[in-house]
């Protein structure tokens, strides 16, 4: 294949890894640049007439990464995104792009991008040329009202009166003999009329995921994950959070948590 290719993402760490991946399943393929901005990658495009793959990021330290295609020309470039978002901008970037990976980034899911790389190598140039025109700006907007849609806030009931419970409060969700509860990091207990799964398409999955059928647990409110018997893992939280129960993650969902830690 023997394409140069540049790295956009504003977590260097992530950028080191998928340096290596990529080194590691395609060493004839020659990393130009790792930029972390929108600005300094349209600079970097303008004066640079390769690479020929980028690996893009959606959300860059200085804004959306659409902003980069209304003022740089890509028309010749292949473009993977790597990043979180949700089902919209795969759906809709499924339309311009080679391939679209979810964080964290699996080395076989980037194996078939390389696969589907050089199957359309031959005509890639007239492919990505002949595509149809998205307005990116468009779809920076639509982008940045998905990111908001993540709920900020409950509403419980207090006696005679309502609470507003900021999301970044709450240390996790659990449910109990069938009532959902949302427990701060105070270890305050506050009764919610939601299911554990209403609540993962309200909760950003950056920040809360789902251990299982009992638990939904905030990222700042683990101290530490143990090994547990026949590969599960047990979540330990951090000083003054109590469960009445372990929170033990299965055998089938434990690389999932641990990728999920490790961002």
């Amino acid at each position: 294949m023997n394409y140069k290719a540049l790295i956009v993402e504003d977590e260097p760490l992530l950028s080191r890894a998928l340096r290596k991946q990529i080194e590691h399943l395609r060493p004839d393929i020659m990393i130009d640049d790792e930029l972390r901005t929108v600005e300094d990658t349209v600079k970097w495009l303008k004066n640079n007439p390769e690479p020929a793959i980028i690996f893009m990021d959606i959300q860059l330290a200085d804004g959306i990464c659409f902003s980069i295609f209304n003022q740089a020309d890509v028309s010749n470039k292949a473009i993977i995104f790597t990043t979180a978002y949700n089902e919209y901008a795969i759906e809709a970037f499924d339309i311009n792009s080679v391939a679209y990976l979810l964080k964290p980034i699996k080395i076989d899911e980037l194996r078939k991008v390389f696969i589907k790389l050089e199957k359309i190598s031959q005509v890639m140039e007239s492919r990505l040329t002949s595509a149809q025109k998205i307005d990116y700006s468009k779809l920076a907007e639509e982008v940045t009202r998905q990111q908001n849609k993540f709920r900020k806030r409950f509403l419980v009931a207090k006696a005679d009166a309502y609470k507003q419970i900021p999301v970044e409060d709450i240390a996790f969700f659990m449910v109990e003999d069938k009532i959902t509860i949302a427990v701060t990091f105070k270890n305050r207990q506050h009764i919610i009329d939601w299911t554990l799964s209403d609540l993962e398409e309200e909760l950003n999955p950056d920040d809360f995921l789902r251990m299982n059928r009992q638990f939904i647990i905030n990222l700042n409110a683990i101290e530490r994950v143990e090994n547990y018997f026949n590969s599960k893992l047990i979540i330990k939280l951090i000083t003054g959070l109590e469960t009445p129960e372990r929170i033990v993650v299965s055998r089938e969902k434990a690389t999932m948590v641990k990728n999920w830690l490790d961002r």
